[in-house]
């Protein structure tokens, strides 16, 4: 193996670590859809409640992404 494919390995393998899984985006989609259908059936009336649903939405999105799907040993 070269330095160049190496390089290039390593540059892929750290760009695949912290790109969104298809799970996550699958999550997003549907709890952006839910937020959007309720603010919809409700007359896209913006309220105090639907700001506060769209931060624990973008919160737990984030807590997502940041928490590996498996078990991580301590070791890593």
């Amino acid at each position: 193996m070269t330095m160049s494919s190496v390089a290039s390995a390593v540059a892929d393998a750290s760009h695949t670590k912290w790109w969104p899984t298809r799970k996550w985006w699958a999550a997003t989609i549907i709890a952006v859809g839910g937020f959007l259908t309720t603010l919809a059936t409700h007359g896209w009336l913006w309220t105090p409640e639907f700001a506060g649903a769209l931060i624990t939405i973008a919160t737990q999105r984030l807590v997502a992404y940041v928490v590996p799907n498996g078990e991580v040993s301590p070791h890593r």
